[in-house]
């Protein structure tokens, strides 16, 4: 029997909740350099239409966008549905110095006034929900008229034969040389068969929500050189899996 939406949601909270600890010690979520942390405060200030904006971050997970932003000097809110992930960004959030409120929130059901933001972020997050169709129409509400709604992700696993093969020789690595599972942490089987995108999507197909959300002006920007950088230091195993296709899609509100 399928999973109830109540379930799917706790499923994911449950999952996250357990990754809180160790999220950014993965690769390519949380930031380990300079040079990546400059590269995302460049493609942000390229994209966002000046500063001293109230953004709010969907999804902020341990805080990673949230901080960038403000560091960048806009106001910033994250809402994520794991408590365990927003007492981790609180925690970064006080020794950085830095003023972020953070807050428990469903990326499908933000509890916000229409018009409530000048701009929302939300990264590596349409791929885990169960309704994308439905968080881009609410993401969309609560921006301004005239205020930009900024995604991003990826299509972080396919089934062709190139990626298959770097997949398994990168878990085998990890298992001979980190002696850890590779496998460890993966959504159950009954909670993927609820997720429409759960191998992440392509930009096409995020594009495609922008547009039928009614957003305008949409545009794609290709992250591969953040890619690159997060490659840096990585283990040759690790290094030949990470090849997916990360892209930043924009979308402004015209009414």
């Amino acid at each position: 029997m399928p999973l109830t939406d109540s379930e799917v949601k706790s499923a994911i909270r449950s999952r996250w909740d357990v990754s809180s600890q160790k999220y950014d010690t993965h690769d390519g979520h949380g930031i380990k350099s300079a040079e990546e942390r400059d590269a995302w405060k460049r493609v942000l200030g390229e994209s966002l239409a000046r500063s001293g904006l109230d953004i709010l971050d969907v999804g902020c997970g341990t805080g990673e966008m949230s901080l960038v932003l403000a560091e960048m000097g806009h106001n910033v809110q994250g809402v994520d549905l794991s408590e365990k992930m927003l007492s981790r960004a609180r925690e970064k959030a006080k020794a950085s110095r830095l003023k972020v409120k953070f807050s428990l929130g469903d990326a499908e059901r933000l509890k916000f006034d229409p018009g409530r933001f000048d701009a929302l972020i939300s990264r590596h997050v349409l791929w885990t929900l169960p309704h994308p169709d439905r968080a881009m129409e609410v993401w969309k509400r609560v921006v301004k008229v005239g205020g930009q709604v900024l995604v991003i992700d990826a299509r972080w696993r396919d089934d062709s034969i190139s990626s298959r093969s770097r997949r398994l020789a990168s878990e085998v690595g990890m298992i001979l040389l980190e002696r850890q599972n590779p496998w460890k942490g993966w959504y159950p089987k009954d909670l993927n068969s609820a997720l429409p995108h759960r191998y992440g999507l392509t930009s096409q197909e995020a594009k495609r929500y922008f547009e039928e959300s009614g957003l305008k002006d949409v545009t794609l920007t290709d992250l591969h050189d953040i890619r690159e950088i997060q490659k840096v230091g990585m283990p040759f195993y690790r290094r030949i899996s990470f090849n997916w296709t990360y892209y930043m899609v924009k979308g402004t509100k015209s009414r």
